[in-house]
């Protein structure tokens, strides 16, 4: 494998691990995603202006996959935003980004594909951390954080990004490789994304929601980053065949995440909370490549 498709998916672990950690400034989270997304559709709309310019494909079964997985993706800002304005970063973010493994390994197992040894290994591992990510100290084990409301929001979030990942796999596999594609396939998921945040938004939003203001600048960086991170996303799934590798290094955004936000947001459980996010991430990378 070259090394470019690498280089692309460590670049956009920076972006995704930026964009989360920008939303968490200010405690407004669900207002941050939707000025975010709002933001998100000039993006869009002005990179599919450009990459149609470039040769490319879009057949229909790839417009149901956006269409369908943009809807979805509007779920997972919300639930995302709840989780979020509910519990720490250390804990909301590695563990929404490590569920969605266990979730497709437990539906492999009922459909009767089992782990390799390794692959139990990743997956125990990834557990552990999971398990471990919502204590502050190891001496204060509470399992009454295991029934807080985040955690609900927290399994949503993770249940709409299987949902999404398998679709947008779908379709990234059915339009022509290349850059054009991955940008036009792009623009139409955030696009699709906002109107279904909005529509969300609008009708189940409370007015303690709704109250205060978190500006355009941050949202703006934090679409710009959202979509550029994306795009690399799907341009290196393109270019590589062993997506296993490419799986694994995307992993390494929970580290750059949860560190920047202990380093910021001064977050309580270091003591614990790092150790976790490296468990999540080792065992992560061997379910990626042995699992």
């Amino acid at each position: 494998m070259s090394l470019l498709p690498i280089v692309l998916i460590l670049i956009s672990c920076f972006m995704h691990a930026g964009w989360n950690l920008l939303a968490r400034r200010g405690r407004r989270e669900l207002l941050f995603f939707r000025h975010m997304l709002i933001l998100s559709i000039p993006i869009g709309l002005a990179a599919i202006g450009i990459a149609t310019r470039f040769p490319y494909s879009f057949p229909l079964k790839a417009c149901f996959c956006v269409a369908a997985s943009g809807v979805i993706v509007g779920l997972y800002y919300r639930f995302l935003g709840l989780a979020y304005s509910m519990s720490d970063f250390t804990v909301v973010y590695p563990v929404a980004r490590a569920t969605p493994v266990l979730i497709v390994a437990l539906l492999d197992m009922l459909r009767g594909r089992h782990p390799t040894g390794l692959g139990w290994v990743g997956l125990l591992m990834v557990v552990g951390g999971c398990v471990l990510a919502p204590q502050e100290s190891y001496g204060d084990f509470a399992l009454k954080r295991y029934r807080a409301r985040s955690i609900l929001w927290i399994l949503l979030t993770a249940a709409t990004i299987v949902g999404y990942t398998m679709l947008d796999k779908i379709g990234a596999e059915t339009v022509r490789p290349g850059l054009a594609s991955a940008v036009i396939y792009c623009g139409l998921f955030h696009i699709m994304s906002c109107l279904s945040y909005l529509t969300i938004h609008a009708l189940f939003a409370t007015q303690k929601e709704r109250a205060g203001e978190v500006g355009w600048g941050l949202p703006a960086i934090g679409a710009v980053l959202g979509f550029s991170g994306y795009a690399l996303v799907l341009w290196a799934f393109q270019m590589a065949p062993q997506t296993s590798y490419l799986l694994a290094f995307r992993q390494f955004s929970i580290l750059i995440g949860v560190a920047l936000a202990f380093r910021i947001y001064r977050e309580r459980g270091l003591a614990v909370r790092l150790p976790a996010a490296v468990a999540i991430v080792a065992g992560l990378v061997v379910v990626a490549l042995y699992g």
